[in-house]
């Protein structure tokens, strides 16, 4: 779903913020679930997506293995930015988890945690 070359992608733009990796996503209208509400499919592709970059900061790269994500609240489709943070809580030989958080102002809207294997060559065709 995600690339910058994917026209149809979630458009996300991850920074580092210290340990976490953060994101910054304004929900379109083409991702409309309920009327007027985001689609919580939408939100466990976020989680996927901040899972593996949870591990960029600490210099990994992965792939999710296994993922889970809980809706806290609705979350509208227009004037909203939602913050996404995730945060490698575990490292092993073969990968990590994260936890991921989502929220639209102060409020939590969803979060999610993970596991992701690790890739050999991030640049490799797996």
């Amino acid at each position: 779903m995600c690339g910058s070359a994917n026209p149809s992608g979630l458009g996300l733009h991850v920074h580092r913020d210290g340990t976490d990796a953060v994101a910054t996503f304004r929900p379109a209208e083409r991702f409309q679930g309920y009327p007027d509400r985001l689609h919580g499919g939408i939100i466990g592709l976020l989680v996927d997506e901040m899972l593996v970059y949870a591990g960029a900061p600490h210099d990994l790269w992965g792939m999710t293995a296994k993922v889970r994500y809980w809706l806290r609240k609705p979350i509208p489709l227009e004037g909203v930015e939602l913050v996404l943070r995730g945060r490698m809580i575990q490292q092993s030989g073969r990968g990590f988890r994260a936890v991921v958080s989502v929220h639209s102002g102060d409020t939590l809207v969803a979060e999610g945690e993970g596991m992701c294997v690790l890739r050999a060559d991030p640049g490799a065709p797996q």
